[in-house]
């Protein structure tokens, strides 16, 4: 007889609620505690005791908004950044704020912990700056050319991007036994605005969504530039899969996912994933697996496995518009952050 696929589906195990719309949000490295940004300024902590429990208590705040979160690996310590141009380092089991600087004169708009944990680079305008993960200045970079909207490092942790109006710029960070590291920066350029910083798991790929409504794509050791076109507006929504094989991006009800497996996706016909009835606002693969979530404006969180079929595997409907979708690090954890303030978390189930 032959052996039957598993299928998937989310059932949710936990809800609480903030009074304030989720911005975005991060786990912790154990998956036990979540640090949540409200888009008008509260900073919460919640803790998931793995099972069917949450609890939240809101922990401070950013005046005018929260703009970014992002929990620092290996360690039990979150950082956030907003509207009012401050960086605060929280303590991730007492909630406890223990350092807060302003890196410039001007909003402090996204956020990027390398992957051992070792240094924070934030965005300000146009301020770069490196800091140890506690929060010491470790490195500023000439003023970009425009306002810095993105930042991420690479899987290694040695290269940092940048998303700018017209140009990723790249910072590799050479360190060296004998002094202090050197910075080598190399600029991949497009003259439109770029929204989006997106390295490939592998290192081979460097991708941007772009406010011209194209994605670009690098080959980073041939340096030559790809783009798909064809998007309805801006592309805000660009992802790479755990394993690198697929590209998803979106900017509006259908999610647009690029092979980038044997010769890559160039004359192909990308994979259209169509089960949204209004604009998706966010989406999230898997780590260490094949399943993609989406959330939008229909107050819909669909579960997709783009290698198997086309269709949403399951739907859960929510109390009003989809803002975050986040995977546990494990990757057997969904949490769900809705306009309303609602943060749910579902496990992922084979039935």
């Amino acid at each position: 007889m032959a052996k039957q696929s598993l299928s998937f589906a989310l059932e949710p195990r936990a809800s609480a609620a903030i009074d304030d719309y989720v911005a975005d949000f991060a786990w912790s490295p154990d998956g036990g505690s979540l640090a949540i940004a409200g888009g008008e300024g509260k900073v919460a902590l919640c803790r998931f005791d793995g099972v069917a429990s949450l609890s939240l208590d809101t922990v401070g705040e950013h005046l005018l908004g929260t703009l970014a979160v992002a929990w620092r690996p290996r360690a039990k310590s979150f950082a956030t950044s907003g509207q009012d141009g401050a960086v605060v380092l929280w303590d991730g089991e007492s909630g406890r704020q223990f350092k807060r600087w302003k890196p410039a004169p001007t909003p402090t708009q996204a956020l990027a912990f390398s992957p051992d944990g070792e240094t924070l680079a934030s965005a300000a305008g146009k301020s770069v700056t490196l800091w140890s993960g506690d929060g010491e200045k470790i490195h500023a970079f000439a003023p970009a050319a425009s306002t810095a909207v993105a930042l991420t490092f690479d899987r290694p942790g040695t290269d940092l991007g940048v998303a700018l109006n017209g140009e990723i710029s790249v910072h590799r960070i050479v360190s060296s036994s004998a002094g202090p590291a050197r910075y080598e920066t190399r600029r991949y350029k497009w003259p439109a605005a770029c929204l989006t910083v997106n390295f490939s798991g592998n290192g081979r790929f460097l991708a941007s969504g772009m406010a011209d409504g194209t994605l670009h794509f690098w080959n980073r050791s041939t340096g030559k530039d790809s783009q798909m076109r064809g998007y309805d507006g801006r592309l805000e929504l660009v992802g790479w899969s755990d394993n690198s094989r697929h590209l998803a991006s979106c900017a509006g009800n259908e999610l647009v996912l690029w092979d980038f497996g044997g010769k890559g996706p160039e004359g192909t016909r990308p994979i259209v994933l169509n089960g949204h009835t209004e604009r998706v606002d966010t989406f999230a693969w898997q780590p260490g697996g094949e399943h993609l979530v989406s959330g939008g404006r229909d107050w819909r969180v669909n579960l997709w496995r783009p290698s198997k079929t086309r269709e949403a595997i399951d739907v859960q409907m929510v109390d009003s518009e989809v803002t975050a979708l986040r995977w546990s690090p494990d990757g057997k954890f969904l949490a769900s952050g809705e306009k309303k303030g609602r943060l749910t978390v579902y496990q992922l189930v084979a039935r």
